[in-house]
């Protein structure tokens, strides 16, 4: 069904508009080599490597050759200021921190280095969560966004960031839920306890924006695909994503274990982003859905 654009007279939340026109986040995930969270106080400029604290460290990401994606992080309280590097694994991630000293270069180049970094495995649970908080570049993640991790900081007995922007703000509240690091869209405190609990994946499947090991777009949508059909057991396997474009469509194989599921993806619906409350949604952004053509197929 086509999406319907707000009247001229109406100035709709960009992520109210996206759940009533049913919009799948699918495909929308982050997909760097590596995250980089670093602990400094709001209020955070659009883009957030403006800020003051964070200029060198963004200049020091892009002389590198991986491809790093630089977070803000809200600071904790009373606790020394830190930069965390997390690494997705085929099962699980890397972790390495260190405190943000007078040198804030070297503490970020060593956290990306560190040879000891700690080994989280997805078979022992999702133990944190990264949510998007930044009110300075969409209003929907600086309420919705804010009002879910203030939830589950009070309700769930797990760490809990509030980040800067992880794309897709029209679909908050959005989270990332790790060791596991599946980015989430639409997010209730009910849906959020589920993601963290790896619990009902068929359920929870239409709400994962992707898999951090994956390529954003297809490759993400068809690793979803075998998440729904086979449940969140398939974290805890190596897992490998390969995709191949032909005649305007992409063979996706997702590898899981010893086991190979092919899934053919090809472009759905015209699916505009709006801007959020501005009257009749303008300026308008194009964008598309993602759409299964068939599979998951186990290849024998």
């Amino acid at each position: 069904m086509p999406v319907s654009l707000p009247l001229e007279s109406e100035s709709v939340r960009c992520s109210h508009f996206a759940l009533r026109n049913g919009i799948d986040p699918g495909g929308t995930g982050l997909a760097p080599d590596v995250i980089v969270l670093v602990e400094v106080d709001e209020p955070w400029p659009k883009p957030v490597a403006k800020h003051d604290a964070l200029v060198e460290l963004a200049r020091a990401a892009q002389g590198r050759p991986e491809q790093i994606r630089l977070l803000a992080a809200v600071p904790m309280a009373d606790e020394p200021r830190r930069v965390i590097a997390l690494r997705p694994t085929p099962t699980g991630m890397t972790r390495s921190e260190r405190l943000l000293c007078a040198d804030p270069v070297g503490a970020f180049n060593d956290a990306l280095e560190d040879d000891a970094a700690e080994v989280l495995e997805n078979e022992n649970g999702n133990q944190t969560l990264l949510v998007c908080t930044q009110g300075s570049h969409d209003l929907c993640c600086g309420t919705e966004g804010l009002a879910l991790a203030e939830w589950v900081e009070a309700e769930l007995g797990v760490e809990v960031f509030r980040v800067s922007h992880t794309g897709g703000h029209r679909f908050a509240p959005t989270a990332m839920t790790l060791p596991n690091g599946r980015m989430w869209a639409y997010l209730s405190p009910e849906t959020t306890r589920l993601a963290l609990d790896r619990s009902d994946a068929s359920l929870l499947a239409a709400q994962c924006r992707g898999w951090w090991g994956a390529p954003t777009g297809p490759a993400q949508i068809a690793e979803r695909a075998v998440l729904a059909e086979l449940g969140f057991s398939i974290d805890t396997e190596a897992r490998t994503v390969e995709s191949v474009e032909a005649d305007g469509r992409h063979d996706v194989v997702v590898t899981v274990g010893d086991a190979e599921y092919v899934v053919v993806v090809e472009r759905g619906r015209e699916v505009p982003t709006i801007a959020c409350e501005s009257p009749g949604g303008v300026p308008v952004k194009p964008g598309v859905e993602w759409a299964i053509r068939s599979g998951p197929t186990k290849r024998s």
